[in-house]
């Protein structure tokens, strides 16, 4: 049996930071090398999916992926969350296991087969504009959660977004994902050490849980995730006690930048918390979802990468067409001019990324 390496935590902290930001030179790029990045609907001051993205391509700029997609080679789903993926990925997903469809089920995806391509608006003249109770405790159209349900069992696709909101259409002719279900869940469970870089098997085993009904015994998802460590396409390493797999080819000794980097709360180098608090020593949760009186950060508070050391977190709004930083720190403000001119300079970029005017923005920090 071979010799699980062994890291400090210090170079554990240097290579994971090194290995997480690729570059990459256009958006088409970046999906094919990124193969998934999670998406949220939320904007404080951006989504998650283009704050992420932003620290990996090339002058990018808020929005260019909704406007962009429908050229792109890619499609959107559930993973360990939802986001945009590349199609292979999203063809292992496909065919989730349900009942048979309903009749409504049965007309919608009938009448968007004849429409080519459905807006949920677009359907309220045939379908009406009755509502049922969604997952958040709101309401949400009847006709948009079915077309959300057939998206999800692999009966629709994403075709674009209009101002953000899906619209679908019905997937071409095409190869569909192998059957053999273990053979599915390895590929996605590659797919996600892909993403978030060395992790738990406990942690990846918890973020596939979508996908239990590949492989319903907890024990064979294990001996599954076992099986791609003996194969060799995943590799161990031990971090003070703790044991992470990863993707050895992906496991980058590059240089980490003398620069600050303000990162979206879903940004895979702090997705995961547990490993965030090891790496880091202080607890980061996400706060929109906590009463106002109960957050401790702020409602969007984005962890502050400065060098390979997360040190604080900062809360940013655009308001009369500035954008105003907020820098709170888990112990002291580094004091070097180096810090000052790296946080103005990250500023900056993002203000330009909102496409606002250069020096537009203010920074408390």
């Amino acid at each position: 049996m071979k010799a699980v390496e062994k890291l400090g935590l210090k170079e554990f902290r240097r290579r994971l930071v090194a290995g997480s930001f690729p570059e990459f030179s256009n958006l088409a790029a970046a999906l094919e090398g990124l193969r998934f990045v999670q998406a949220d609907p939320i904007r404080s001051p951006a989504r998650a999916q283009d704050l992420m993205l932003r620290q990996r391509v090339i002058d990018y700029q808020v929005g260019e992926l909704e406007q962009s997609f429908p050229e792109l080679d890619a499609e959107e789903g559930y993973l360990f969350a939802y986001g945009f993926m590349r199609p292979e990925v999203w063809r292992d997903l496909r065919w989730r296991p349900r009942a048979k469809l309903t009749t409504l089920e049965r007309e919608v995806l009938a009448v968007v087969a004849e429409l080519g391509e459905a807006h949920p608006r677009g359907l309220d003249e045939r379908f009406g504009k009755r509502t049922v109770k969604n997952c958040w405790g709101g309401k949400s159209q009847v006709t948009k959660r079915i077309l959300e349900d057939l998206h999800h069992h692999g009966y629709l696709r994403v075709s674009r977004r209009e101002k953000g909101v899906r619209v679908y259409n019905v997937p071409g002719i095409s190869e569909e994902a192998e059957t053999d279900p273990m053979e599915r869940y390895s590929r996605l469970a590659l797919t996600t050490v892909h993403v978030f870089g060395p992790t738990s098997k406990r942690f990846l085993i918890s973020e596939l849980g979508r996908l239990n009904y590949l492989i319903p015994r907890r024990g064979d998802r294990e001996r599954t995730v076992d099986r791609l460590v003996s194969s060799g396409l995943v590799s161990e390493i031990e971090v003070d006690g703790v044991d992470y797999i990863l993707i050895r080819n992906d496991w980058r000794r590059g240089e980490v930048i003398d620069g600050v980097r303000i990162l979206a709360p879903f940004d895979p180098l702090v997705r995961n918390r547990k490993r965030f608090e090891q790496v880091w020593g202080w607890p980061y949760r996400f706060e929109a979802y906590v009463p106002a009186a109960k957050r401790e950060r702020g409602y969007y508070a984005m962890p502050v990468l400065w060098r390979d050391d997360v040190i604080g977190w900062a809360n940013a709004k655009v308001n009369k067409k500035r954008l105003e930083v907020n820098i709170g720190y888990v112990e002291k403000r580094p004091r070097s001019k180096a810090f000052r001119l790296a946080i103005e300079t990250e500023v900056e970029a993002m203000t330009t990324f909102l496409r606002l005017d250069s020096g537009a923005w203010s920074l408390r920090c």
